[in-house]
């Protein structure tokens, strides 16, 4: 039997990326031959790949090839999916609603968004009907696809295993909080920086680190999120860092003393449990599928109003003044929950799991 991945664009440092190459090493693992099949390769290249014209080509394609198809949107050639010989599955990431880049893009451009959004939900209506299952990394994306009358699905978070680390800060004057992802106003970076604002009226020392990538569609957001931070005062105290490296990555973890996350639309949250790893404080947005992704182990608010932000800067700033006192709020219990978080992720049997669902039609026919 072999498996066949399919994405429309394959990065490997991204979210999705991370959740092709665990899927692939499980499969290969569990025995089952598995290639990515993409239109665009935009990976390092350690990996290779298959253009989706060239499966067709394939001898080893047959009725027993699993095909797996990385829906985030339309991008794919569904039809194409389709048409392959074997029995197909959807690996649902969720789709970001267009209304959150209203602001920041053309009339055009926010259009297009729009009915990219509409040609995903007819997309998903079309595969329910050929799918044997979806496979969404949380219990929210798996309730997106409820509302859309699909119910054969079954939860299986990123694959990735994060491993902990534990505390290994690189301590500097004042404290460092970090955001790690792109930097896309689904995101709300806007609200880190109002935060930030606050923090440096508690202690001007406070530093805001702002690490990932801005997709060149929003470059009118990053622009506004330059001079948002100088009109604020607080251009000093926030550093964006863009194209950092994998390899550039554990230097910039170590430095922070408590992660941030004000996004109002995760389908999981990788960076997240990054955090944890660390046995870093995560103070979180409780919204979509962040307190799921979380397990009680993070700092949850459910208010992101100014006087709310201002209170949550006081928090904070409590929080971590307390490490440096014999009773530290965040302390060895809230440690231990990080960990035994991070460890339930990076022991959960993926391979065990994924073998079930794949042959849970041959069970049930049995």
């Amino acid at each position: 039997m072999n498996a066949y991945l399919h994405i429309s664009e394959f990065r490997d440092k991204d979210g999705i990326g991370n959740d092709i190459k665990g899927l692939r090493e499980v499969l290969n693992s569990s025995g089952i031959k598995t290639e990515i099949v993409c239109q665009n390769d935009l990976s390092d290249g350690s990996i290779k790949t298959l253009q989706t014209e060239e499966l067709r080509n394939e001898s080893s394609l047959s009725s027993n090839s699993m095909h797996i198809l990385e829906y985030g949107g339309s991008g794919y050639p569904i039809d194409s999916f389709l048409s392959f010989p074997g029995r197909k599955f959807v690996r649902y990431q969720n789709i970001t609603p267009p209304k959150f880049f209203k602001p920041f893009v053309s009339q055009d451009i926010f259009r297009s968004f729009e009915l990219d959004y509409k040609k995903s939900i007819l997309e998903l209506h079309k595969l329910k009907r050929s799918i044997e299952r979806f496979l969404p990394s949380s219990k929210y994306s798996a309730s997106n696809l409820e509302d859309l009358n699909i119910v054969n699905s079954s939860v299986l978070p990123i694959v990735r295993k994060y491993g902990w680390k534990g505390e290994k800060r690189n301590r500097k004057n004042g404290y460092t909080l970090g955001y790690v992802g792109r930097l896309v106003p689904s995101k709300k970076i806007e609200d880190i920086l109002f935060l930030a604002y606050f923090l440096k009226r508690i202690e001007p020392k406070y530093r805001i680190l702002l690490i990932g990538n801005v997709p060149s569609i929003f470059e009118d957001y990053f622009t506004n999120l330059k001079q948002m931070a100088r009109e604020l005062g607080i251009g000093g105290n926030v550093q964006f860092r863009m194209g950092v490296q994998d390899s550039e990555l554990p230097r910039f973890w170590e430095e922070m003393d408590a992660y941030i996350s004000m996004s109002e639309h995760e389908g999981f949250g990788i960076p997240l449990v990054e955090a944890l790893s660390y046995d870093i404080p995560v103070f979180a947005y409780a919204c979509t599928a962040v307190p799921e992704t979380l397990k009680d182990a993070g700092y949850l608010f459910r208010k992101k109003d100014i006087s709310s932000l201002e209170k949550l800067a006081e928090w904070i700033h409590f929080i971590l003044e307390s490490q440096s006192s014999s009773r530290p709020v965040d302390g060895p219990h809230a440690s231990s929950k990080r960990r035994e978080v991070c460890m339930d992720y990076d022991s959960m049997p993926y391979g065990r799991v994924l073998k079930q669902i794949f042959t849970f039609k041959e069970t049930a026919a049995s």
